[in-house]
């Protein structure tokens, strides 16, 4: 692999990047995921945030995270979550391979204490499949054989990952997620896999579906507002848990979701 000295310029905004967002996305085992509804044209619902969509998947024996976000995505975390020592960058499949390392801290270095943690990603032209862990990273042809696992396609749209066999990749349900700015953040499962849980008891009707309310509790410190919202549609269960710049204004938050439908198309 090649070695970048730099990654993005540190003085480059948390959201000053050139996301796609959009309405709707492509889930790695192609579904489509898409926010609709009358809310979709109001003036209170930016969709200009990007997509990501989590899951995980026994590859080769070993269970590993997985996350297919926007492309940039890597150069983002490289600037804000997971500052590296060093980035390696390689042509891989018709994109890029990237591994960005931080390395364990030394008997010199008395103010950290990080085991050393890395991240690869096979980047596209639209996005990136993404894998982390903690400790040294797994050698270069190690890495490029968990990439291999799967046949990639990438789309305006998301990043198809398709098992090349049910012996080397056996996947997870996965978890979508968008970002509103200024009412929050966006959980989206299909309810036959969803770890959300529906309450037993009948919500709050909504045009599309119907609205629960789950108070935090020792999760809310530090958001603008104390409890997740659940709103379960015909096909998808989708929670918004709020951040600590997002509105405080449950009416304003209510209103929105009232009016918003969350379609999940499964192939």
């Amino acid at each position: 692999m090649a070695t970048s000295t730099g990654s993005a310029a540190p003085t480059r905004g948390r959201w000053d990047w050139p996301w796609r967002g959009g309405p709707s996305f492509l889930t790695p085992d192609g579904s489509q995921v898409t926010l609709g509804g009358a809310a979709r044209s109001g003036a209170g619902l930016d969709m200009s945030r990007p997509w990501s969509c989590s899951f995980a998947a026994l590859v080769q024996g070993t269970r590993r995270s997985f996350t297919v976000a926007e492309a940039g995505a890597f150069d983002w975390h490289s600037t804000y979550t997971t500052i590296p020592d060093e980035v390696l960058r390689q042509p891989f499949r018709g994109g890029e391979l990237l591994l960005a390392i931080q390395h364990p801290a030394t008997p010199s270095e008395p103010n950290r204490s990080e085991p050393g943690q890395y991240r690869a990603a096979r980047r596209g032209q639209w996005f990136e499949l993404h894998t982390c862990g903690t400790g040294p990273p797994p050698a270069t042809d190690r890495i490029t054989r968990i990439f291999d696992a799967f046949r990639l396609t990438d789309t305006p749209l998301g990043m198809l990952a398709q098992p090349r066999s049910a012996r080397q990749v056996q996947l997870e349900p996965v978890q979508v997620a968008k970002q509103i700015p200024g009412i929050g953040h966006l959980t989206i499962e299909r309810p036959a896999d969803s770890q959300l849980v529906i309450p037993g008891f009948r919500g709050y009707p909504t045009r599309y579906g119907e609205l629960w309310r789950q108070p935090l509790g020792i999760g809310a410190h530090g958001r603008s507002r104390p409890e997740a919202l659940v709103l379960g549609t015909q096909t998808a269960i989708t929670q918004l848990v709020a951040g600590p710049a997002d509105t405080a204004d449950p009416e304003e938050v209510l209103a929105l979701l009232a009016d918003l439908d969350v379609t999940w198309e499964h192939p």
